[in-house]
């Protein structure tokens, strides 16, 4: 149903459109046939002018029809001239009136377009400026970062200064803890019995590994001295790992009453081109008397020792991966 509905609604459309192009056609028939009626009116007013005039001439002669177109012309060219006069000076005032215009036409888009807002200049001039702006903040977030890179340049500048003050400082205090175990170790080397082992502090043991080499070697080179066979001892054969172990616990030398003793020993790498010895007092082999166990103690870089009686040899040995060290407790 609604298809017929839609078919009548287009055949209303076209007859709607026929009826005016038929309209169309038939006003434009209307003005031909009135221009065909004023044409026919107008030959038909001809004919009557000539016959008025067929009529009047033959009242009057030709001479007098001559006469009269004679004096007619003149006037009809006066009529021309001003005619043509005229249409020069409308030619002129049009010319003018052109020239006028096109003026005012170029006058007036001049202000048009001078008035008239310029889009892509105003779009291009924002986003200069928004350029500029974003130049201007990545400028200042540059600059906080090279200030905050000068600072933390002058803090680090600051802790390797400080570092190399505390490295320098404690560099002084290994030299001066070097110097009083090379002291030792020359009145070791003078004075030491050879027997003893001289009981270290715990302290001591924390010096440098690189400092200390040339230590230990002097003091193998020195104990390998004291340590060498005569007529009247021995040689002695190095002890085992469990003797070795064993006899820190069996010496009443190396214990102190209320305290703990640490009875450092040289690394594997060390101890076997190094001879020890046990202490003179336990060693059967020995006929000398004990000497008294006067333990020298390194603390804090600062070698004491006591007056009373020379102080045996020791063997001083960084507290690293190359060192083993054995507490024995009273």
């Amino acid at each position: 149903m609604s298809v017929t509905f839609e078919q009548i609604i287009l055949d209303a459309k076209r007859i709607a459109n026929r009826l005016k192009d038929r309209e169309a056609l038939g006003d434009a028939l209307l003005l031909e046939s009135e221009s065909v009626n004023k044409h026919i009116e107008s030959m038909r007013q001809f004919q009557d002018d000539i016959d008025i005039l067929n009529k009047l001439a033959r009242d009057r002669s030709n001479n007098q029809l001559i006469t009269i177109i004679h004096q007619e012309n003149p006037q009809i060219r006066e009529i021309q001239q001003e005619n043509r006069l005229l249409k020069a000076a409308l030619e002129d005032h049009q010319h003018a009136l052109e020239h006028i215009m096109s003026k005012y036409r170029e006058h007036t888009q001049a202000k048009i377009l001078n008035t008239k807002v310029n889009f892509v200049e105003a779009f291009t001039r924002h986003h200069r400026s928004a350029d500029i702006e974003r130049r201007d903040e990545l400028i200042r977030q540059q600059t906080a970062k090279i200030q905050e890179m000068a600072a933390v340049m002058q803090r680090v500048s600051q802790m390797d200064e400080e570092k190399v003050n505390q490295e320098q400082e404690v560099l002084s205090k290994l030299m001066t803890e070097n110097k009083g175990l090379r002291e030792l170790l020359e009145i070791s080397r003078k004075y030491g019995s050879g027997g003893q082992k001289m009981l270290v502090d715990d302290k001591s043991t924390q010096t440098d590994s690189s400092l200390l080499d040339g230590l230990i070697e002097a003091a193998i080179t020195a104990r390998a001295n004291v340590s060498k066979p005569t007529p009247t001892t021995t040689p002695f054969s190095p002890p085992s790992p469990s003797q070795s172990a064993a006899a820190p616990a069996s010496g009443p030398a190396s214990t102190q009453t209320g305290a703990s003793t640490t009875d450092v020993t040289v690394s594997p790498k060390a101890s076997s081109t190094m001879p020890t010895t046990d202490d003179p007092a336990r060693s059967p082999n020995n006929k000398s008397p004990a000497a008294p166990s006067n333990p020298s103690t390194v603390s804090n870089g600062v070698a004491t020792t006591s007056p009373t009686a020379p102080a045996p040899s020791a063997v001083a040995a960084p507290a690293s991966s190359t060192t083993t060290a054995t507490s024995s407790t009273s």
